[in-house]
């Protein structure tokens, strides 16, 4: 192999880790939003209805 293919091979190995790693990143970063959404649906529940849902009650 040329210089020049190893360099090619290792930018594409690269730029797959690179890829991963922002996917790892972006679907952490949806995640935690979807959850920060949910709490605070669930908040303004709470504070609707003046108390605990009942699930919570019975933890």
């Amino acid at each position: 192999m040329s210089e020049y293919e190893k360099s090619k091979k290792a930018r594409r190995i690269a730029s797959v880790v690179y890829l991963l790693i922002m996917a790892f990143v972006m679907g952490g970063t949806y995640l935690s939003q979807q959850q920060k959404e949910a709490l605070q649906k669930e908040e303004q529940a709470i504070k609707v209805s003046g108390g605990l849902p009942e699930a919570s009650a019975q933890n």
